[in-house]
């Protein structure tokens, strides 16, 4: 008989890989949102809506305790001792609200912090006063007789002279380039100052400043009484251009760039209403009521 032997197959078994899995990959965290930073309880956003609050807040993030202290702006505010921030606030609220952007708030906020801590120092030797020369808040006001803005700031700046009885100095800051007759209304004005009347010829011009060439200003100076002949002389003398252009030059060296600019125990002002605020604040830190 024949056989065939046996043949046992002795290669080794192959095995089907496992079927390969993905690695896993951690699924990234939910983006979280940071809250918007709370404001102090001593803010009022009355008037503002969501985004102007966000400004706001922002603003009072980024920037610095206009006090000088070591702290945010917004800590300054929160601890309530710094009557600046306070103020700053109820600024940066007011322009939101007339619909000025961050960056263009940011720009009026610097400009604004500087005006309150700048003091300047005026020379107000022969300068025109209106109230007592001991009073504890002096207010200086650069001015121009032919400013329409002038022309209607003299009266409430009266009415505040005499509510508080505080003092009043007028510098004249004549716009030459803009008005034809400023000068020669701020030198008739001098001229009027040298017999007494300054302030009858302040308000004179003043409540005519559309009518402000030579012949009308010979006419106020008759009406209030003046000797004609020295006035005349006074308006053209040297002197009379001399002191204009001493208080134009005090009002240059101020920073002084439109007219009226007021000056608050050396603190600026460029508005009625910033006006008020720096007197009463004044009167409050000497103790008058």
């Amino acid at each position: 008989d024949s056989s065939k032997a046996a043949t046992v197959d002795t290669a080794p078994a192959t095995t089907k890989p496992a079927p390969s899995t993905p690695p896993t990959t951690a699924k990234p965290a939910p983006k979280v949102t940071p809250k918007a930073s709370s404001l102090p309880k001593s803010v009022d956003t009355t008037g503002l809506d969501p985004a102007e609050v966000k400004i706001l807040t922002q603003l009072l993030d980024d920037q610095f305790d206009p006090c000088g202290k070591p702290r945010s702006f917004k800590q300054a505010v929160a601890a309530g001792d710094c009557a600046m921030a306070t103020r700053l606030v109820r600024f940066i609220s007011h322009k939101l609200q007339q619909g000025y952007g961050k960056r263009k708030i940011l720009a009026l906020l610097l400009r604004e912090i500087e005006r309150l801590n700048t003091v300047v120092e005026l020379d107000l030797d022969d300068t025109p006063r209106m109230g007592p020369d001991n009073s504890k808040v002096k207010v200086v006001i650069f001015s121009d007789f032919q400013c329409p803005f002038c022309s209607k700031a003299y009266k409430p700046l009266k009415k505040l002279q005499k509510h508080y009885n505080i003092a009043v100095y007028y510098k004249h800051f004549p716009l030459r380039q803009a008005h034809q007759y400023a000068e020669g209304a701020a030198r008739a004005a001098w001229a009027a100052q040298q017999q007494g009347k300054f302030w009858q010829m302040h308000d004179t011009l003043f409540a005519n400043n559309h009518a402000l060439k030579w012949q009308d200003v010979q006419g106020y100076a008759a009406k209030l009484g003046l000797d004609a002949k020295k006035f005349a002389a006074a308006v053209k003398s040297d002197a009379s251009k001399k002191a204009v252009d001493r208080d134009y030059q005090q009002g240059r060296d101020a920073q002084v760039d439109g007219t009226p600019t007021f000056f608050i125990n050396g603190r600026r002002a460029e508005t009625l209403k910033q006006l008020q605020d720096a007197v009463r604040e004044h009167l409050g830190l000497a103790g008058v009521k």
